[in-house]
């Protein structure tokens, strides 16, 4: 599990990495191996917090300005980043916001 963290924490592109390792049984022991597979199926996600700050940096505006959560956690986490459920404030429609780490 700290494998698993340790690689999370350095980024994207050590993530993909850290994926690719993990189809390699002739470069690491299996204890290695099946902790780095993780990587292939559940990410670990990053704060909601980072999330929101993300987007206030990268469009000028707080999300709840453009934006309403329809869910409070990301449906999904990658290695370059994580998916939300949200609704546009301006007309309602839902959508999905791809935030990258």
């Amino acid at each position: 599990q700290q494998l698993t963290q340790a690689v999370s924490d350095l980024g994207p592109a050590i993530i993909k990495g850290g994926q690719a390792l993990a189809s390699r049984p002739d470069l690491l022991p299996s204890e290695y191996l099946e902790e780095l597979q993780k990587l292939q199926d559940d990410v670990p996600r990053f704060s909601n917090q980072f999330a929101l700050q993300t987007v206030r940096e990268e469009l000028g505006r707080d999300f709840s300005e453009i934006f309403e959560l329809v869910e409070q956690e990301p449906i999904a986490a990658a290695s370059i980043g994580q998916v939300y459920k949200a609704r546009l404030k301006a007309n309602g429609e839902e959508v999905a916001i791809k935030i990258q780490r």
